[in-house]
């Protein structure tokens, strides 16, 4: 077998680089064959997976959210896609979080030599596509803002610090909601479109699903000017496993439009989006990724029984 280790030197402080070797040998307990590659920038990761895909058996990689969203938008338009390995390096490392990886690097190299395959849904929004959320509104600007040497010093703190100020400054969007089953039409400080159980570093959603071939829709209403405070009241309900009916609406669809304002910008996995209207489609198992898979399926079969929605 073969696989290709890709790699940002920036990510999780530089950790990578010091552990290169380590990580090379470990993965030779697998595979025959272990390439390196070193990425230059969020493009050359992209171009790097595409070339890769009909070559090795497997695409393994370091990085955060970001990384992981290089790597979903240069597979899955291919139409052979290897079993991806995750070595959590990033600031909130949300994805990893979902998964159950371990955001160290002897336990997510353990996954990837001893553990299974899991199916992870991708969302394909226009032409690009996300693994596990696509936002707008309040905070939703702060992953790809917060510039890259204060993450360094600060971790996720510097998140924190430019969140505040991002929360008491972001309009409240004019929203358009359109599926085959539902048109609605409301004003929200925040809108998240969720394959995930964890935004930010904070696992709100727990009751989210990761290959259901469905979408948690969380609109946050905005009743008489308090959309802010319905903000923070969505996220609490969440952490305490409690219904969010009053402070947002709530929607399960595999296939809707979001008619915005020209000048609305999309975050995608941390990422600078699209800006506008957009069309989103659930691409269901759409993903190989190697997980802890016995501790994923009983942790994800403990969630469904006890689902709120």
């Amino acid at each position: 077998m073969k696989c290709i280790f890709i790699y940002n030197p920036k990510s999780g402080r530089g950790k990578i680089l010091k552990k290169l070797d380590y990580i090379v040998k470990t993965l030779h307990k697998k595979f025959d064959v272990v390439d390196v590659y070193e990425s230059q920038s969020a493009n050359d990761v992209m171009a790097k997976v595409k070339e890769s895909c009909p070559v090795y058996d497997a695409i393994i990689f370091s990085g955060g959210d970001g990384t992981f969203n290089n790597i979903t938008c240069g597979i899955s338009s291919e139409s052979v896609r290897p079993v991806l390995g995750y070595i959590p390096s990033g600031t909130a490392n949300d994805i990893a979080r979902n998964l159950s990886i371990p955001r160290n690097i002897k336990g997510a190299l353990k996954c990837i030599v001893n553990g299974g395959v899991f199916y992870h849904d991708v969302g394909k929004i226009n032409d690009s596509y996300f693994t596990y959320v696509a936002t707008i509104g309040a905070c939703t600007g702060t992953s790809y803002k917060t510039k890259h040497e204060a993450k360094k010093i600060l971790g996720r703190l510097a998140y924190i610090k430019d969140g505040v100020d991002e929360f008491f400054n972001t309009p409240v969007s004019k929203i358009k909601y359109i599926s085959d089953t539902k048109k609605i039409e409301m004003t929200s400080p925040l809108l998240l479109v969720m394959n995930s159980k964890s935004v930010g570093g904070i696992s709100f959603n727990k009751y989210g699903h990761l290959n259901d071939g469905l979408f948690d829709i969380i609109l946050i209403k905005d009743d008489k000017s308090k959309g802010r405070f319905n903000i923070i009241k969505t996220f609490i309900h969440g952490l305490l496993g409690g219904r969010w009916k009053r402070s947002a609406l709530l929607l399960r669809e595999g296939k809707f439009k979001i008619e915005v304002a020209d000048d609305v910008t999309w975050c995608i996995d941390g990422e600078k989006g699209p800006s506008g209207s957009v069309e989103i489609e659930n691409l269901k198992g759409h993903l190989q990724i190697y997980v802890p898979l016995k501790k994923l399926k009983k942790k994800l079969k403990k969630e469904k029984k006890n689902n709120v929605w």
